[in-house]
């Protein structure tokens, strides 16, 4: 599946996620295979305005994945199942690696920064929906060991 530019330039953003070659390898190729996958008719959201569409959680999942697979599992968890704006102000996420879940959270909320400034307040809704965290952790988690 090749990558849109948009999608080459998002990519960058979730390298502090990235801990090793294999890792960075990892996050492409499920990328693109969770791309592969979105139906024509969830496209549109998907991609978004090119700066910001439902591919950003994607890939910041992807990323929490590729660089942290075993702490990802219990963000993951987490994310589920914990009200959203209690996750991402907590420092700390029990039973694991502390300084990974702060590098997480920069990633996150760098995301948020990058959204164009007039649409900040309704990105920032939607990007914290958990119902489009939890699509998303459903499709990512069938690519993760």
């Amino acid at each position: 599946v090749p990558l849109q530019p948009w999608e080459r330039e998002a990519l960058k953003d979730y390298h502090p996620l990235i801990r090793t070659p294999r890792g960075a390898t990892r996050l492409l190729n499920t990328y693109r295979l969770v791309r592969a996958g979105i139906p024509e008719k969830e496209w549109g959201d998907f991609r978004g305005d090119e700066m910001y569409g439902e591919f950003r959680v994607a890939m910041l999942l992807l990323g929490a994945a590729a660089g942290y697979p075993a702490e990802a599992r219990k963000w993951f968890d987490r994310l589920r199942k914990e009200d959203l704006n209690k996750v991402f102000q907590s420092d700390a996420v029990k039973d694991t690696d502390q300084e990974a879940w702060k590098n997480f959270i920069k990633v996150y909320e760098a995301t948020l920064k990058q959204t164009p400034t007039i649409l900040a307040q309704d990105v920032l809704l939607k990007f914290l929906d958990q119902e489009i965290l939890v699509k998303w952790l459903n499709r990512v988690e069938q690519f993760t060991f």
